[in-house]
């Protein structure tokens, strides 16, 4: 069985929650907020000096509806745009990414859901199998964050049937569990078999790129245990060890 991705634009109404989140979080050593500013200047415009939640989520609401408005056509367009370019490689890629992290595709997977918004910064669930996408993406970043996308969700798989105690909650930020999952994606999508169907560069949190662990970046460490890797199992148990082992130097970045 390969998924089939289907591509929709979502309602504003339903991601609007996200974007209050990301606008009002304070303290977060990874500020996401730049991103919706950098591609909403007149936006950060309006939210300068303004301090109440309400007030704020408000002003952003109002915002985000005129361009739902102005921009409806493009992202209608632009969710047409992607369906046909990822079918063309819709079975190549999944199937790799099957074969990469050895396992199989579940059945719940038949449907997978991409929504084209106007939020920059593109939010996954993996429970309901879907996830955000920029509808100012060109059809090579979108194939590129929606590959990393779709190997959150089988990867998760794998890590379950090698570690099933751990809790689904850990699947997402603060937990190791995650921290991990978002720093794998550029070792294990370089993987020639990925490549091949989809050359690209897999994106990654910059924090981790500088992050050395022992005087070596940090990935270069993961980067041997997958070159060396017995087969995939091996390479998560000692990525994992690794992580848990170096848990304060990766918490403090």
């Amino acid at each position: 069985m390969v998924p089939k991705v289907e591509f929709k634009v979502k309602p504003l109404e339903k991601y609007l929650d996200v974007m209050y989140y990301i606008l009002n979080s304070k303290g977060s050593s990874r500020n996401w907020s730049k991103g919706i500013f950098r591609e909403y200047p007149s936006l950060k415009r309006k939210l300068v000096g303004i301090k109440n939640y309400n007030e704020r989520n408000k002003i952003t609401h109002e915002y985000f509806k005129k361009q739902e408005i102005i921009r409806e056509s493009d992202l209608i367009k632009k969710r047409k745009q992607f369906q046909n370019s990822w079918d063309k490689i819709n079975n190549k890629a999944l199937k790799a990414l099957s074969e990469v992290t050895e396992i199989k595709w579940p059945k719940k997977d038949k449907i997978i859901t991409a929504y084209t918004t106007l939020n920059p910064i593109c939010p996954r669930w993996i429970k309901q199998r879907t996830f955000d996408l920029f509808y100012k993406f060109n059809m090579k970043k979108m194939k590129a964050v929606s590959l990393h996308e779709f190997l959150h969700f089988i990867y998760f798989e794998k890590w379950k049937s090698v570690f099933p105690k751990t809790n689904e909650r850990e699947f997402d930020g603060p937990y190791l569990v995650w921290e991990l999952s978002e720093m794998v994606p550029p070792i294990i999508l370089s993987d020639e078999r990925i490549q091949k169907i989809i050359r690209h560069k897999p994106p990654v949190y910059k924090e981790y790129v500088r992050l050395k662990i022992k005087n070596k970046p940090l990935l270069n460490h993961l980067q041997k245990f997958y070159d060396n890797k017995k087969d995939f199992e091996e390479f998560l148990k000692q990525s994992w060890k690794f992580v848990k082992k170096y848990e304060k130097e990766i918490k403090s970045i």
